[in-house]
């Protein structure tokens, strides 16, 4: 390690400072023990790279950050973390199984997402740092798109290219009606049980009504099966970033990414096998909704909310998972997670961890049966009795089912006298699907615990039912830890400060989609009116500000406080800039005045929006195309009067 010794003293001087007593032996073997699992990430010039990576992060006092859930002190020590360790170290064994280099995660707010990357680039230089390449596959939903409109299932060809592509994106939705879209595409079989829909085939067989579509339209199920996983593009990373102490060129074929980076044409995994280490500069709008409520509330009552050391034992917050009204809480947007959370029945902050690790498609199949043993409506078991001994001080937590990758490599490893890193590694051949590897430690697997004197049909059964399924994609238990915790803090919020976070994750959910994807933001509109009992006040073109605004009357006849939001004037077909102008500009006498003083970032188009979307009145006197068209003449006739020098007068008074 670059400058070992320097290192030690500055990590000592820090704990100095912030426990205020000394460095024990201990401590430093702890220590010691993270730093050499650091080891990968130093040595670029010299440079620290964890204290380095995090500079941008520390200096911007108005960033959130998240909990030391890992219990790292060397992540506290050099300020990646205010949190002070305490308790079990969950990385440690972890950390030391794996046999190659680390995957480093870090999450920030998703609005500094660039400006992280842009930081890199600054640090390490242009050439040395870019975007993991990805190579895009066509799944069998992407296939049945492509090849229903190519074919025209509609038969619309001959009412022009706009509905011949309307009607064939029906069509589309109707064949596909069965599956949930988004996300994990799982389906109750005729078996009863949920089935995870990963091909045409898989979709045919537990899909009466997608196998009907599939019999009436041959063509499109013969051509969907030939694409079917075959490659379909290059894409970026979403937060992949690698650096490199040489140019990248030299190592890697490159190709211009997004804003100016450079993104490699190989994936993580074929990088690491070439040396290079995957950094994953994650941008979670969580975070940036957790900034903005944490905001809005000190400006409503002067309270400061310390996200970082929340309590843990919330009952607002356990009943609001309990009722399943999770819209905006991270890790819990889809419905599927929102019933997950309330058949947990969560009274605890471990069962949010396990619902979160548990929603993947490794364990996915075991909710019921956790739900059912939380609840004590089932027996728990651990398979079977020669099995037990075993497997139970691993599984005893969580009701004897598997729910973390630890716990399995825990498992094999009493159990089949695996080490931890054997472990760490079936769980990665399994899930990447490296038949021969899978084939070798299935072998290891077996003859370890017979040695342990289990049947040999037994642990064939225990390994086909339990440790397959979970190692295709399972959660390890710190990731559950972080992401759990992010998801109680936004949980917490909602439940506690309802408005405020109503407002922040509109807020949100307004700039990442400026202008353009809208629908995500309706849908919330709908679920807090539906669910929440939230009045938003008319859209006004006058009274709306860039921001979702929280107003607040007293009912003088019931003496309460009635909260109200007003919407914000960012909406579908109108961006930022204009949005903008016109919040600069309010209020507006009519529609001459609209037009004079705002600039040229307002034109046809925004009006034409902010028309439809009833920003000049619920029911204007004049259709939205009339409007407009006022609009125009309007603009043109000033456009001329200003160049022949004449005072503006108003042609429409």
């Amino acid at each position: 390690m670059a400058d070992a010794k320097k290192i030690r003293l500055e990590i000592t001087d820090a704990i100095k400072k912030k426990r205020g007593d000394k460095v024990t032996d201990s401590l430093w073997k702890t220590i010691e023990t993270e730093l050499d699992f650091c080891e990968v990430t130093d040595g670029l010039e010299g440079k620290n790279n964890l204290q380095t990576f995090y500079n941008i992060w520390q200096k911007r006092k108005d960033s959130v950050g998240n909990k030391n859930e890992i219990n790292s002190w060397t992540a506290y020590a050099l300020g990646l973390t205010s949190q002070k360790p305490e308790g079990e170290f969950l990385l440690k064994r972890r950390a030391f199984a794996r046999a190659g280099f680390p995957d480093i995660d870090m999450d920030f707010e998703d609005s500094r997402q660039n400006d992280v990357f842009e930081y890199l680039i600054d640090t390490y230089g242009r050439d040395k740092g870019g975007r993991i390449g990805t190579h895009q596959f066509l799944t069998f939903k992407s296939c049945i798109t492509r090849v229903t409109k190519a074919l025209d299932i509609a038969e619309a060809f001959h009412k022009g290219k706009d509905v011949m592509t309307t009607e064939n994106a029906r069509k589309v939705s109707e064949i596909l009606s069965p599956f949930p879209k988004g996300g994990i595409t799982r389906l109750r079989g005729d078996d009863g049980k949920m089935h995870i829909i990963k091909t045409i085939k898989d979709a045919i067989e537990h899909s009466p009504d997608f196998k009907h579509y599939m019999d009436k339209y041959p063509l499109l199920k013969k051509h969907s099966s030939e694409l079917e996983n075959n490659f379909s593009a290059f894409g970026s990373h979403a937060a992949g970033f690698v650096i490199s102490d040489t140019p990248i060129e030299q190592i890697a074929p490159l190709r211009r990414a997004a804003k100016g980076l450079l993104a490699t044409q190989f994936t993580g995994p074929e990088l690491e096998t070439l040396g290079l280490i995957k950094f994953d500069i994650l941008g979670l709008s969580a975070l940036t909704v957790m900034k903005k409520c944490t905001e809005l509330i000190k400006e409503n009552y002067d309270i400061v909310v310390d996200i970082t050391n929340l309590p843990l034992q919330d009952e607002n917050t356990f009943k609001l998972y309990r009722t399943g009204n999770l819209g905006g809480v991270f890790q819990c947007e889809q419905s599927g997670m929102q019933h997950t959370m309330r058949e947990i029945g969560v009274d605890r902050f471990d069962d949010i961890m396990a619902g979160v690790a548990l929603y993947r498609p490794g364990p996915m199949d075991n909710i019921p049966d956790y739900c059912a043993r939380k609840k004590g409506e089932q027996m728990i078991d651990y398979f079977h009795p020669k099995i037990e001994p075993f497997v139970k001080k691993h599984l005893e937590k969580t009701y004897g089912i598997l729910v973390y990758q630890e716990q399995l490599m825990q498992i094999c490893n009493s159990l089949s006298n695996f080490s931890i890193t054997d472990g760490y590694i079936m769980i990665k051949a399994i899930g990447k699907k490296l038949i021969d590897l899978m084939s070798k430690f299935e072998k290891q697997f077996v003859e370890g615990a017979v040695k342990n004197g289990v049947p040999e049909d037994v642990v064939q059964q225990y390994w086909d039912r339990f440790i397959v399924p979970f190692a295709n994609y399972g959660f390890n238990k710190a990731h559950a830890c972080c992401y759990g915790y992010n998801s109680y803090i936004t949980a917490y919020l909602k439940a506690n400060y309802p408005d405020e976070f109503i407002c922040a994750i509109l807020i949100t959910e307004t700039l990442k989609n400026s202008g353009t994807k809208f629908d995500k933001i309706t849908d919330f509109e709908k679920e807090f009116k539906k669910k929440m009992n939230v009045k938003f006040l008319p859209r006004d073109i006058n009274k709306c500000r860039l921001d979702y605004t929280i107003e607040k009357k007293k009912d003088i006849k019931n003496g309460v406080i009635k909260t109200e939001i007003r919407p914000s004037l960012i909406c579908k077909g109108l961006g930022w800039v204009a949005g903008k102008e016109i919040e600069k500009n309010q209020p507006f006498d009519g529609l001459k005045d609209f037009v004079e003083r705002n600039n040229s970032s307002v034109d046809t188009k925004s009006v034409l929006a902010l028309t439809v979307a009833g920003y000049f009145g619920p029911k204007p006197k004049k259709s939205p195309e009339n409007f407009v068209r006022e609009f125009a003449i309007i603009k043109e006739d000033l456009k001329k009067m200003s160049k022949k020098g004449i005072e503006s007068t108003d042609l429409f008074a």
